[in-house]
């Protein structure tokens, strides 16, 4: 992953609160007092699962002004180059979560991160059947000049959760239910990477003269190299609630577990892009090429916002005094967390969603 956090003044405000919020949730469960009828149950819990997720777009196509100008080329059947950049729709990952309670107590303080990762290379390359070409004299036999196109599209982006939360185990079920519920205070930090190399060789279009004399084309070439990030860190909250359905907690009993949460984060978007587009133009049936233009452009730009995030998640449990195995969907979304544009500034939602499962395994107790 590309740098956490950038030294600065502010940087160091939030490892401040980072900081205050783990020691006062430390002093908090330290001075709760004990619960006989809890005394048995495990202090600590691990939990390891993996999930599926679809994640939103992290980057904008690359878009050079000769492909609009040549949208009808028939080289652009059936996918135009920028259908062909298309990033990943999926990422796979893993998540973790370390919660201590004390014996006796209903507060409990956890450490938990989210981390994925999605990976592409793809190249599409496609040409037309070709257009006879006989010059008498010039050329050594008949040949085929084709419109073609040819794109390669490279995509990596991650993107990392962590959070650090005191919570409180309020005792009772929600609407009715049989079950727990639980009310979480912390601090959450994200942060979110993306790069993007796309190279671009194109022949649009063959105009013809008389019957076997091509009276020009032109060739184009163009690449990218992008990259963009996120990282932010502020107060979150969140509900979670189990509710029985059948068995027994302790025996093998099936629960239905679902919670919410939101944050607020303050922190920094970045992107670096450089880019640059040439052409060739070719005239009469001598094959001569000559230049036709050459442009190179580069950015940087960095930018504080403030993120929203919303997020949640449902699924059914099987539980035991000391294990819990789980399945469900969870989704977060971070609201203009990532600057998707190349020359200018373009905010984007970032989003994943998707199924988990998990394992939790109880110790101590």
């Amino acid at each position: 992953m590309s740098e956490l956090i950038t030294t600065s003044a502010g940087t160091n405000i939030r490892l401040h609160l980072l900081a205050t919020v783990s020691a006062l949730s430390l002093l908090t469960v330290a001075a709760t007092p004990a619960f006989a009828d809890s005394a048995d149950r495990p202090t600590v819990w691990i939990e390891l699962g993996g999930q599926l997720e679809r994640i939103s777009s992290p980057s904008q196509s690359f878009a050079p002004d000769f492909i609009g100008k040549n949208a009808d080329s028939p080289a652009f059947q059936p996918a135009s180059p920028l259908q062909s950049q298309r990033s990943p729709r999926y990422a796979k990952g893993f998540d973790g979560t370390l919660t201590f309670q004390p014996s006796g107590s209903d507060w409990s303080v956890s450490a938990a991160i989210l981390y994925g990762r999605a990976n592409g290379n793809k190249e599409v390359h496609q040409q037309t059947a070709g257009i006879l070409q006989v010059v008498p004299g010039i050329a050594p036999g008949p040949s085929f000049i084709k419109n073609y196109s040819n794109t390669l599209a490279e995509h990596r982006e991650s993107h990392a959760v962590l959070d650090f939360k005191v919570g409180k185990d309020v005792g009772f079920g929600i609407f009715g239910t049989s079950g727990a519920t639980t009310i979480d205070m912390g601090v959450r930090f994200a942060q979110f990477s993306a790069r993007t190399n796309v190279d671009l060789r194109l022949r649009p279009e063959i105009k013809m003269k008389g019957l076997y004399q091509f009276k020009y084309w032109h060739t184009y070439g163009a690449s990218l190299d992008r990259s963009a990030s996120f990282h932010g860190i502020g107060p979150s909250l969140s509900l979670n609630n189990t509710a029985n359905l059948v068995g027994d907690a302790d025996d093998g009993g099936l629960s239905f577990d679902w919670g919410v949460n939101a944050a607020v984060l303050f922190g920094r978007q970045k992107v670096a892009a450089a880019h640059t587009t040439s052409s060739r133009y070719f005239r009469g049936p001598l094959f001569a090429y000559t230049p036709g233009h050459s442009q190179d452009h580069a950015t940087r730009r960095s930018r504080s916002v403030v993120v929203p995030n919303l997020g949640g998640f449902a699924g059914l449990s099987v539980r035991y005094a000391a294990a819990k195995f789980s399945l469900g969907y969870r989704a977060d979304f971070f609201l203009g967390a990532m600057d998707t544009g190349i020359d200018r500034r373009k905010t984007e939602n970032m989003s994943f969603h998707g199924p988990f499962a998990r394992v939790s395994i109880g110790l101590g107790g």
